[in-house]
């Protein structure tokens, strides 16, 4: 069946896509610095939502580190895998949602939550600025929001979409909704409420990123940061 959007795309690729965290060099790049910052802002007390959780590798991590945690997708069959995962690990204190951004409001009973965590998400989304008022409008007072997003400063982002209008690939491109910088992201943020307190690059692009990190270009090099940002208002 052809993909007609993102949810369709990671729905196809659900397997292959949890299987890249212990095969891919990429992936265990991600792994490494989201549980980094997982661990520096994670609370016992903390009501966490894993936002596109995916196969729930991070939901999983999450709700072993907070008191209460939600992993939500609008895939079921990424949600298989996560199901899976929560019974092999032996999880508690965590439940999985099937639903899209757009009805996560009306999922949470408005309770809201302490921390909301957004791995590869947002570059997917239609309407990035509908979302992050959903997002907003779902945490409590000095809530805590961690998300990646593609850099488009990277020299790869500035080639990815010449390369996939000739050739179709990277086949993902045809999914991605959203692309910016750092300083975009951050002034777009501050109008939902939200001030960045930190941020970092990662995603390496093979021999760029190993020479620009040395001279402290990553910004140039890397294809994704990830941030963290508190709600103020």
């Amino acid at each position: 069946m052809k993909a007609k959007n993102a949810i369709d795309w990671h729905t196809q690729i659900a397997v292959d896509f949890d299987k890249r965290y212990s095969n891919s060099k990429a992936f265990k790049e991600r792994y490494v610095i989201w549980t980094k910052f997982i661990d520096k802002y994670s609370h016992h007390d903390f009501r966490v939502l894993d936002l596109g959780c995916g196969s729930g590798i991070f939901t999983i991590y999450l709700s072993e580190r907070n008191g209460y945690t939600i992993g939500l997708d609008a895939s079921e069959e990424m949600l298989k895998i996560c199901k899976e995962r929560m019974r092999n690990k032996g999880a508690s204190h965590v439940d999985f949602i099937n639903c899209n951004i757009c009805e996560l409001r009306s999922k949470l009973n408005d309770n809201n939550v302490d921390m909301i965590i957004c791995s590869s998400v947002l570059e997917y989304l239609d309407d990035l600025d509908e979302s992050l008022a959903l997002i907003s409008a779902s945490m409590n007072r000095n809530g805590l929001l961690i998300f990646s997003m593609p850099n488009r400063r990277s020299l790869y982002r500035k080639i990815a979409p010449v390369a996939f209008k000739l050739i179709g690939l990277p086949k993902y491109y045809k999914y991605v909704k959203n692309v910016c910088t750092l300083d975009d992201i951050e002034k777009k943020i501050k109008q939902y409420g939200f001030n960045l307190l930190e941020s970092a690059y990662y995603g390496e692009t093979p021999i760029l990123s190993k020479t620009f990190r040395k001279f402290g270009l990553t910004q140039y090099s890397d294809n994704l940061f990830i941030a963290v940002a508190q709600l103020s208002l």
